[in-house]
């Protein structure tokens, strides 16, 4: 199905060439369906088209009963008109609070997954909603989301119902040794340039690799050892960033503990916390690690995945 024409009024005057704004412009999908998380991702994917001068594209896939059967034109005509009734008046809620916004919808019959990974294969960004918040459910993410921020070409934002749109506070990056970090690292620098907030670099250590014990070699002066070299760690990977983007005030912390662990604790006065996803060959590319699946269900502000090879973004 062709794309629908917005109908929406002209740009805001376009950025200088090599600011963050141009850097990021592109166009942002997000996923929609019937549930409170939904739309609160895409009132928070709108924020951040206008904030980045992309398109939005809103995706809704709906899928047919499995019958055994064929299903009757008539079935199929209801469920079609039931989803494009749904996304046409998620569309035209947005349009009406950000009337500058360049929108486009898509309805689409299929997998929600399938379509929002196709759907993405150009994007800067996808963005997905939770499952409703609370004790509870918030630690379920949602089947399609997880798949989604697993798999996806294009980095994903997690957003869950209580996030605000326009939060303030620091971009969190979550950095490791891995060769990996790049791509979330300079996510992670250009959103703060055009939210004009701080990058705060976040690296956790522990002593798991301690286990087992190392003959002659006190506890203590090894952890020592291991944490002076987690702080070495840090300033080199993030050398020649800031001359990057010398507007952006960057700060430091390593902190002891699981990686989850610690970015959540700074996740609750952040506006958004950026981590890698390291390849993990075919199969384990479809699964998201321990860290990422305990952020997107945990984390008080969204959460952005950025894959190592992610470059849409910069």
């Amino acid at each position: 199905m062709p794309r629908k024409d917005s109908g929406s009024s002209a740009q805001a005057t376009d950025p200088l060439p090599g600011s963050p704004a141009a850097q990021l412009r592109g166009l942002i999908v997000v996923g929609v369906s019937s549930s409170t998380g939904s739309r609160s991702a895409v009132r928070w994917a709108a924020v951040e088209a206008e904030r980045r001068m992309a398109g939005l594209c809103i995706v809704h896939a709906y899928q047919l009963p499995q019958l055994g059967q064929p299903v009757q034109h008539k079935v199929d005509d209801f469920l079609r008109d039931e989803a494009a009734d749904l996304l046409d008046g998620i569309a035209d809620g947005v349009r009406g609070d950000h009337p500058q916004l360049d929108i486009t919808t898509r309805l689409i019959q299929g997998a929600p997954v399938n379509a929002l990974r196709d759907e993405s294969a150009a994007a800067a960004l996808t963005v997905v909603g939770a499952k409703e918040s609370g004790r509870l459910s918030r630690a379920i993410l949602g089947s399609v989301a997880s798949a989604v921020a697993a798999a996806n070409p294009a980095p994903v934002a997690v957003v869950h119902p209580d996030h605000p749109a326009n939060a303030s506070g620091p971009i969190i990056v979550g950095i490791d040794e891995s060769a990996g970090n790049s791509a979330a690292i300079e996510f992670a620098f250009v959103e703060a340039a055009v939210r004009n907030t701080e990058v705060m670099a976040v690296h956790a250590w522990n002593t798991t690799v301690l286990e087992g014990g190392v003959p002659d070699y006190p506890s203590i002066l090894a952890q020592n050892a291991l944490e002076e070299s987690a702080r070495t760690m840090l300033p080199t990977i993030l050398a020649g960033w800031g001359a990057k983007y010398p507007e952006v005030v960057v700060t430091q912390a390593v902190r002891r503990g699981g990686a989850a662990t610690v970015l959540l604790e700074f996740s609750q006065s952040a506006s958004m916390v950026v981590v890698g996803r390291r390849p993990r060959g075919e199969f384990g590319a479809l699964v998201m690690g321990s860290t990422s699946r305990s952020l997107t269900a945990h984390s008080q502000c969204p959460v952005v995945i950025v894959h190592a090879g992610d470059t849409n973004n910069s």
